[in-house]
């Protein structure tokens, strides 16, 4: 009965358990690069000293709603200046949704800047950050 519990445990937490290096390549390589240069949205190389942890975790949570406003979303009542200039530069191509809760976009994050050592963003998002420069 015991190794029924432990293997139940086991696969359990394999199955469950949440990887921000696998959700990357996942959900998030298909898009992005990190220091690849632009694909159908920006170069994410660099993108945690670009953007603030804060509106990164907001914007990867609801783009739409930072992108476009969303009067009936607490704290998306008005659209981003930075996220509309964003979709702006990229579009028509809009970031979905990600059902990732915050402590896994915090390690998501990590991983980004982890990966982005060494590395410089290539691309269109090169010269949106001249033009949009400080950190938000």
């Amino acid at each position: 009965m015991k190794m029924i519990a432990l293997l139940t445990l086991v696969f359990s937490v394999g199955v469950f358990a949440w990887d921000a290096k696998t959700e990357y390549t996942t959900n998030c390589a298909t898009c992005h690069s990190i220091g690849g240069g632009d694909k159908i949205g920006p170069d994410l190389a660099g993108v945690t000293e670009r953007r603030s942890e804060e509106w990164l975790i907001k914007y990867i949570q609801y783009p739409i709603g930072m992108m476009q406003g969303d009067e009936e979303e607490p704290g998306y009542e008005k659209a981003d200046p930075i996220a509309k200039a964003l979709w702006e530069t990229y579009k028509p191509n809009m970031m979905a949704e990600q059902e990732l809760e915050e402590d896994q976009i915090k390690k998501l994050l990590a991983f980004i800047k982890a990966e982005s050592k060494g590395k410089s963003a290539k691309g269109k998002i090169v010269e949106f950050q001249k033009k949009h420069g400080k950190k938000k």
